[in-house]
């Protein structure tokens, strides 16, 4: 699964675009894994690394986000919906984190990608988009 940032998740909104940027960077280095495992190499320690920064990023990113979001008087309900959306991510995060990685480390970090692709682009497109009117 190919991880690349493209032009279409662009909110216009200069900081948080630079952050959801780095994080496909960060995504995309999980995907770089699935070649070293390919070629038989045990990725353990690479993974936990990279799952850290990931955890610790999200929630850099995701408190960056809601400050934002509360500065510029966007909806309460709205925000609500949108904080319990970014803690449901982070508490995933942490699942990968507890798993037995070592069990099956290409099907894992498959597993983790897709989630992270998925999640991140939905969130993207069709929950941030919804502040972009009221923060631009």
């Amino acid at each position: 699964m190919v991880v690349k940032w493209n032009d279409k998740y662009m909110l216009g909104i200069d900081e948080i675009d630079k952050q959801h940027k780095h994080l496909f960077e960060i995504a995309s280095e999980v995907g770089g894994l699935t070649k070293d495992i390919g070629n038989s190499i045990d990725c353990y320690d690479e993974y936990m690394v990279i799952l850290k920064e990931l955890i610790e990023y999200t929630i850099y990113h995701f408190d960056y986000e809601e400050k934002v979001m509360k500065a510029n008087n966007y909806n309460e309900d709205d925000f609500i919906v949108h904080q319990f959306e970014h803690k449901m991510f982070v508490k995933k995060l942490e699942k990968f984190a507890e798993e037995d990685f070592d069990e099956n480390q290409y099907e894992n970090i498959n597993n983790m990608l897709e989630f992270l692709v998925n999640w991140i682009t939905h969130h993207i497109l069709e929950t941030d988009i919804k502040y972009c009117g009221v923060i631009k």
